[in-house]
């Protein structure tokens, strides 16, 4: 596991341990690029019972907003994770957990792959089949207006004024490395939530994520300004 995390500028995968506990886990999955969850910080429990492998880990999403936010179809404000591999979604046959096939590096690149997508509307079941339709696209540019900020507020300020102590120096490297790619990104959402019409309750949505979204992307200016710089990266 250690040498097979996904590690990349776009996305990376953290797994902390404890050495009194080898039954629990703690996960930081980076937002993948191009997403509405680009460059946020998404905090996981992880809990392996005593039957596993021939059950599958449990695992709960932290970064919920206090309960607040569902950040996907497939991630509940309750921090309920469901996955086909860990049999809390429904699926084929093959997609179930196996005890002699599936692992924890396939749970992990599956949350990120295939839950923290660019448009997780359609992530819920059946309504795939509006995708390039003109209501489909309206639904989805809305659900994503209400994950962009939610994801500034709760997966970036949150993580900004209060990291994880056991992730604290990763979050901390993180939003300075990234951070005038993050100023950028998150203006281009609400670029984008600007440029967009649509019917009446469409708009009032879309125009309310948009102010919450102006006043976190002020916030967030100023707490990536009062990062210090990371030792070692000083001539960056």
């Amino acid at each position: 596991l250690a040498t097979s995390l996904p590690l990349s500028y776009s996305s990376s995968v953290f797994v902390r341990t404890d050495t009194d506990r080898l039954d629990v886990m703690k996960v930081l999955i980076t937002g993948p690029s191009d997403t509405p969850y680009a460059n946020g910080c998404f905090v996981l429990d992880v809990y392996f019972p005593a039957e596993y492998p021939a059950v599958p880990m449990l695992i709960n999403l932290e970064t919920t907003g206090r309960h607040s936010v569902r950040f996907n179809p497939n991630l509940y404000n309750d921090g309920k994770v469901c996955l086909s591999v860990l049999n809390t979604w429904h699926g084929r046959p093959e997609e179930k957990w196996n005890a002699h096939t599936s692992s924890f590096l396939q749970v992990l690149v599956s949350i990120q792959s295939l839950i923290l997508v660019p448009e997780p509307y359609f992530n819920e079941p059946g309504y795939e089949r509006s995708r390039g339709t003109r209501v489909g696209s309206s639904a989805s540019l809305e659900y994503n207006s209400n994950i962009y900020q939610a994801a500034v507020r709760w997966a970036m300020l949150d993580h900004l004024r209060n990291p994880e102590p056991c992730f604290k120096e990763v979050i901390q490297t993180h939003f300075w490395i990234k951070r005038n790619e993050i100023m950028q990104t998150v203006a281009n959402w609400i670029t984008e939530l600007e440029g967009q019409s649509g019917d009446e309750r469409t708009q009032r949505s879309i125009q309310l994520n948009l102010m919450a979204l102006k006043r976190h992307y002020v916030k967030l200016q100023e707490e990536l300004a009062k990062l210090p710089t990371p030792a070692g990266l000083e001539d960056l």
